[in-house]
């Protein structure tokens, strides 16, 4: 059988080796400082420092370990203690910058990717590959993973944050005065996504209103069941005449039932 390139997988300690020997696999500009340096918790896997300066502490497994994170930062603790006395010790070391965790894996559980979101240090996940030639030599392949941020809390629909949408102040005030005529009637208003309000009476929800930059617009449902189109209005004759030939007779109709 002709010989061929093929992934393998390799204890932490093959992987330590691989790393140590080529660490712009790592990242372009890594510099390794030491290995299994101890800490009052244990062996660090790798210290390095970045192009920048920044001490850089790597955690590695051979095998998906959400254990991981909380390892990593417990030699980060120890890292960020005592980054005055290494940087004595290694003088490319910016002892002012924070240091970094960067975890290297085969791949990461979608707990750990998780939780990630949510540690306030330098943190970079990595996973890696090790590609065995047909010599027998091996390497390490390395890529990022994107950890993002943690999600923006949804935003919760205020009457005042949807009339705010629109920009001019004559529209503004005539959409809330219309509001308040809605509410003078026993209507009910209730505000939604993406700067709408729906409108409901006696159980029943029979319009939109949506604020826009420059005028508002109405969808009314009418007597029949059928929908209006969607109406601007930017004036009180323009309400007048919509409130009175579309609304009143579609509260009417709910009234009668």
């Amino acid at each position: 059988m002709p010989s061929k390139i093929e992934e393998v997988e390799v204890s932490e300690k093959e992987l330590e080796n691989l790393l140590v020997e080529n660490p712009e696999a790592i990242e372009r500009g890594m510099k390794i400082l030491g290995r299994q340096i101890q800490t009052d918790t244990g062996p660090l896997d790798i210290l390095a420092v970045d192009e920048d300066g920044v001490l850089t502490l790597i955690e590695l497994k051979n095998e998906v370990d959400d254990g991981q994170l909380d390892q990593g930062l417990r030699y980060y603790d120890w890292v960020r203690t005592n980054i005055q006395w290494i940087s004595r010790s290694f003088k490319e070391v910016d002892a002012e910058e924070l240091p970094r965790l960067i975890l290297i894996a085969p791949a990461f559980s979608e707990n750990l990717r998780r939780i990630a979101k949510y540690v306030n240090v330098n943190l970079d996940l990595i996973e890696y590959h090790v590609i065995q030639l047909p010599d027998g030599k091996r390497g390490v392949l390395c890529h990022r993973i994107e950890i993002g941020g943690p999600p923006e809390p949804p935003v919760v629909p205020t009457r005042e944050g949807n009339i705010k949408r629109i920009e001019n102040e004559k529209v503004r005030q005539l959409c809330e005065e219309c509001l308040k005529e809605l509410e003078n009637r026993g209507i009910e208003i209730r505000p939604i996504q993406n700067y709408w309000f729906s409108i409901w009476y006696k159980g029943k929800r029979f319009m939109y209103i949506g604020c826009k930059k420059k005028f508002f617009v109405c969808e009314i449902q009418k007597p029949d069941g059928s929908w209006t189109r969607r109406i601007r209005i930017s004036t009180k004759e323009m309400w007048e005449k919509i409130f009175n030939n579309e609304v009143i007779p579609t509260i009417s109709k709910i009234e009668s039932k």
